[in-house]
């Protein structure tokens, strides 16, 4: 009688994230496919110049090329929600690098402007945009208590490669041409394919965890051998019950997924965390694209230019790097006041660089800069992360991601025509420091409005004692 109630105390545990184990090799496969992805960003410019001018592209193609390479992203990353529906993340993962490593492949080999398009516009961008979806999903998945941590590293090591790739592809470029540096960078695409295979199902991994008060129960079921019999026939009977209960729901099963996916969208795309994360990001990365330009407009040379931009990246490197040791400290405080106080630095250290002219000045104000472009970017999954439910992140991130391009294919033209109307890159830039000014406001008033509901509840009158 004793082993049927421990039967049935056992029944009792539920199943969480490993927060650990085979979760830190899900964070190297991660790794590995953001470097893939991100790591040679910055030499995007110069991997295909050559490549440019062999198709004859002008600046006008290479205009669209970008539009459609974000658009194809955002689409892809929107879709990976409902194609999760009908494959597991590994399948699709390797659907996702077989588009990213055959875009980048045919690229380098296509002699027209419309193949290069469809090869490097929109196959290897569709691929980009299902992957990160997917590695920052399966991130979620694995990690509850220790999310912060995971993703600060994950975020840590592909912002060391943005630092590290540009002086190594200078080197292989000048050594072999553009030719077979596009080569080499498609055969290290191929990596993704090894990253996806380590991402096993997290229901492979999940712990079991009993609740605090099943000790004390288990006590008294041991005592009490009539109570354990009733207490096991009262479960068995209600999972008969609950199993019928939910057969009989199973035919409703997808009207009830489409009504939730809807206010799922309803809810969450008018909130602060799908608009106002996507808004800051296409701020911060329109800002840090103009940024060298804007540098060079003002008459710095390519030695400042570069050891301005050394110490935007040192600043972003070196708080991701604080972001791993100090993720415990920082969960007790809470994503969301988090992001909006790196909004704010976002915002402060902007407008400082913009009212000096001293140069010194405007390189320390460019390391805060670095600072908070950290912030914004580990905290922008995990502020989704923290307001849906783990089975629709993936959806709310994808929602994201559609917001993000679209804002991008949006307004990033404009902001870039009210530069070249007005002849100033500062008209551009407060325009860029409003989006985080205008957020910071109305965030700051939600969570302000939140942390006070308890006080809005009306009091329950006290009971007479007389």
């Amino acid at each position: 009688m004793t082993m049927c109630a421990t039967e049935g105390i056992n029944k009792k545990y539920k199943l969480v994230p490993p927060d650990g184990g085979w979760g830190y090799m899900i964070c190297v496969g991660v790794i590995i496919n953001l470097v893939v992805l991100r790591g040679f960003t910055n030499s995007h410019g110069a991997i295909f110049k050559e490549r440019f001018l062999e198709l004859d592209m002008s600046t006008t193609s290479v205009s669209v090329l970008n539009c459609l390479g974000t658009l194809c992203i955002s689409v892809s990353g929107f879709s990976t929600g409902f194609l999760l529906k009908y494959t597991s993340i590994r399948t699709l993962g390797l659907i996702a690098a077989l588009f990213y490593s055959t875009g980048s492949f045919a690229s380098t080999l296509c002699n027209t402007e419309g193949l290069f398009f469809i090869s490097q516009g929109i196959l290897q961008n569709i691929g980009h945009g299902l992957m990160i979806n997917l590695c920052f999903t399966i991130i979620n998945q694995y990690f509850r208590k220790k999310r912060l941590y995971a993703m600060s590293i994950v975020q840590t090591v592909p912002a060391l490669a943005v630092l590290v790739t540009p002086k190594l592809v200078k080197w292989i470029f000048d050594r072999y041409g553009s030719h077979w540096t596009l080569l080499l960078l498609s055969a290290v695409s191929l990596n993704n394919v090894l990253a996806i295979t380590i991402m096993q199902p997290v229901s492979l991994n999940m712990n079991k965890e009993l609740p605090e008060n099943k000790e004390i129960e288990l006590k008294i079921l041991l005592r009490d051998k009539k109570s354990n019999n009733a207490s096991i026939s009262s479960n068995l009977s209600n999972e008969t019950n609950n199993l019928h209960r939910h057969t009989l729901i199973a035919h409703k099963g997808n009207i009830i997924t489409r009504f939730k996916e809807t206010k799922l969208y309803k809810n969450f795309i008018l909130s602060n965390a799908c608009l106002g994360l996507s808004i800051c990001l296409f701020s911060d990365v329109k800002f840090v694209s103009m940024l060298p330009q804007a540098l060079y407009y003002m008459g710095w040379n390519e030695a400042l230019v570069a050891r301005a931009l050394m110490l935007f990246g040192l600043g972003n490197l070196l708080t991701r790097m604080l972001f791993v040791y100090i993720s415990k400290w920082l969960t007790k405080l809470g994503t969301h006041d988090i992001y909006v106080i790196g909004l704010l630095i976002a915002c402060l250290s902007r407008l400082g660089m913009l009212w000096s002219d001293n140069r010194i000045i405007m390189q320390s104000f460019l390391v805060i800069v670095g600072l908070a472009r950290a912030i914004i970017e580990i905290l922008h999954p995990l502020v989704i992360a923290d307001c849906v439910s783990a089975e629709n992140f993936s959806h709310a991130l994808g929602v994201s991601m559609l917001a993000f391009g679209l804002i991008s294919v949006v307004f990033g033209p404009i902001v870039s025509a009210i530069r070249e109307l007005t002849d100033s890159y500062a008209t551009a830039f407060y325009i860029l420091t409003s989006c985080f000014a205008i957020t910071v406001i109305f965030w700051t008033i939600e969570l302000v409005y939140k942390k006070n509901a308890h006080k809005r509840k009306p009091k329950r009158p006290l009971p007479d004692k007389s």
